[in-house]
């Protein structure tokens, strides 16, 4: 029916997507930027005949079972940042790591990748816990900047260490396991947290920065993990449930929610009913603009697909080299150039289908490319001039946002780093898919 279609002008192409770099630069919501840039490419190339595609299009993928369960850890994540469960959290990852010099850089770091456990979002990370944790580090003499650094570097472990609502999409889009997702993402989210404790170390000496308290007695020690024990169950029953196969994804997020309400209200006692309407309207809010975006982004992938570019993609990666290392690397480099100004949801339904033919003709396991596909798009939301983490931070923080770009380039090197581990060590991601039989 669309051969017709096929084929069509590069000039067309080009032009449409310098539409829709024009969009994002000038400050369209990025759901319309991509719906708009959308409907004229499908307008150029077929007309109204093919125009008419883009409602159905953009309804396909809302529909997905899979991505079901996108708002239930929407929900777990607002819960536990309503319920007081991040406060544990900070509690627990203080007494492990916080009584050294810069200790609550590494508690920063630590609280993340708990947390990470059970949000699902980086976002989230930043915003919740990162609230708590930015509080206390400019109380014991942090300077803002380097506080709220840290926590956008952080952050991003949130959504590698699984559940992990990036991987949920891109295993919708591409077709992948989604529990492999889920698996591949544990290794490289400890080298996360590895990488960026050691810089943490390396600017606590450099810096001088503050020694936190002595060991506290053994009885507060034991109080604090008693307290921090139901926090740090979840993500235990998360992923426990999807890799014994007892839930799907969906149904563990579901789990989660259900689990965040009761520990919230009954046991740290941080949210009452009453404030569940607004929690609930938040989490529906954020998940109507998250599926506004994954549409669009799912429209716009269709038809580059019917046009027949990602082919054109693997055609031109190989004629230029036939090396796996530099397709790899010239991958990486797209990535992180348009994730600096692309969504990084939206990029997963873009980008994916583009991407992944070329991958698989160098051989590359697609769990081996969500990996490094999703690590990419985390660390586009800690760069400018469009990371979000780094507007949160700044906010929370009270700095400009470019205060907070200009203190974190060494966390920005280490996580380059571990995308670099990640990329070339496919033994890091796939090591324990394998062990689990995927």
């Amino acid at each position: 029916m669309y051969g017709s279609y096929l084929g069509v002008d590069g000039l067309v192409l080009f032009l449409t997507f310098l539409l829709l770099l024009t969009l994002l630069l000038v400050g369209i919501p990025i759901a319309v930027s991509i719906g708009v840039t959308t409907a004229a490419i499908m307008f150029l190339v077929g007309g109204l005949d093919m125009l008419v595609m883009l409602p159905s299009r953009m309804y396909a993928i809302s529909g997905s079972f899979t991505l079901l369960a996108v708002p239930f850890f929407i929900l777990a994540a607002n819960l536990m940042n309503a319920g007081a469960t991040t406060d544990a959290i900070y509690k627990v990852a203080n007494l492990l790591v916080g009584r050294t010099r810069g200790g609550l850089g590494q508690v920063n770091v630590v609280g993340s990748m708990i947390f990470s456990g059970m949000s699902g979002s980086a976002v989230a990370d930043a915003a919740g816990l990162g609230r708590i944790e930015i509080r206390e580090m400019i109380k014991r003499g942090y300077k803002p900047g380097f506080a709220a650094a840290i926590t956008a570097s952080s952050a991003p472990i949130g959504a590698i260490i699984p559940p992990s609502v990036p991987f949920v999409v891109f295993g919708s889009m591409a077709g992948v396991s989604v529990s492999a997702l889920f698996l591949a993402g544990i290794l490289p989210g400890l080298l996360m947290g590895a990488v960026l404790m050691v810089s943490v170390a390396y600017f606590a000496r450099v810096q001088n920065l503050p020694v936190s308290e002595n060991r506290p007695p053994f009885r507060e020690c034991v109080s604090t993990i008693f307290y921090a024990t139901p926090a740090i169950i979840m993500p235990v029953l998360v992923v426990g449930s999807i890799i014994t196969g007892i839930a799907t994804p969906t149904e563990a997020a579901t789990i989660a929610s259900i689990y965040a309400l009761i520990v919230g209200i009954y046991f740290y006692r941080g949210m009452q009913w009453r404030d569940l309407p607004k929690v609930f309207w938040e989490s529906a809010r954020q998940t109507a603009q998250l599926t506004f975006i994954v549409a669009a982004a799912n429209a716009f992938g269709w038809v580059l697909i019917q046009q027949q570019v990602p082919r054109e993609l693997v055609s031109w990666a190989l004629a230029l080299s036939d090396t796996p290392w530099l397709i790899l690397l010239i991958i990486n480099l797209v990535l992180l150039f348009f994730g600096m100004f692309v969504e990084g949801l939206a990029l997963i339904i873009i980008a994916g289908p583009m991407l992944l033919p070329m991958t698989q003709a160098i051989g590359m396991d697609p769990v081996h490319f969500g990996v490094m596909f999703v690590l990419n798009i985390l660390i586009g939301l800690v760069t400018p001039p469009v990371g979000i983490i780094l507007f949160v931070v700044a906010e929370i923080s009270k700095v400009s946002v470019w205060t907070v770009v200009r203190e974190n380039w060494l966390y920005l090197i280490a996580l380059m780093l571990t995308l670099i581990i990640v990329t070339y060590v496919p033994a890091v991601s796939l090591f324990l898919p394998r062990l689990f039989g995927f």
